[in-house]
């Protein structure tokens, strides 16, 4: 977006502030400027789990808003003086008019994420139905519990890839 409508759109985060919390409405999405934004499955439960790291560039919070749901997830500017533009229903054509390479960068990033979380959901299945295999054949639980165990490992390390 040209300056005027960047300045008038562009918000500013100090480190671990809020930009969006799980369950809010989504009526925008936002592009990283200048930092880095944590985004953030039950965030300060014991669960926690960072599922992406963005830099500038990145946008987040469009699935939301494509889809008029609430959050999915928590977003926190992990650096002092990160800076985000927001981009509303009102701005997203002039967004994208004066910007139209990042339909094409935002459609790959979108393709991304669900190719990773399609890639997690398949290799997590069949991991679970090696455990119920191994049940079934008599394993004892401290061993299921162990491969239970791997299979969250496992998620975790695909989930870091997504950065």
């Amino acid at each position: 977006m040209n300056e005027q409508t960047m300045g008038s759109n562009l918000k500013r985060y100090a480190k671990d502030d809020i930009i969006f919390s799980a369950g809010e409405p989504s009526n925008c999405m936002y592009e990283v400027k200048r930092g880095t934004v944590g985004i953030y499955i039950n965030l300060g439960q014991e669960n926690e789990k960072k599922i992406a790291e963005l830099s500038p560039g990145r946008v987040f919070g469009e699935m939301g808003m494509v889809e008029g749901l609430p959050r999915s997830a928590t977003a926190v500017a992990m650096d002092a003086g990160t800076s985000v533009s927001v981009i509303t229903w009102d701005t997203f054509g002039i967004y994208f008019r004066e910007n139209p390479s990042r339909v094409v960068q935002i459609m790959q990033q979108i393709s991304d994420r669900l190719r990773l979380t399609t890639k997690i959901n398949n290799d997590s299945r069949n991991s679970i139905n090696k455990v119920i295999a191994s049940l079934e054949k008599g394993c004892s639980q401290k061993e299921a519990a162990s491969m239970l165990k791997s299979t969250l490992l496992m998620m975790d390390l695909s989930y870091n890839k997504n950065k």
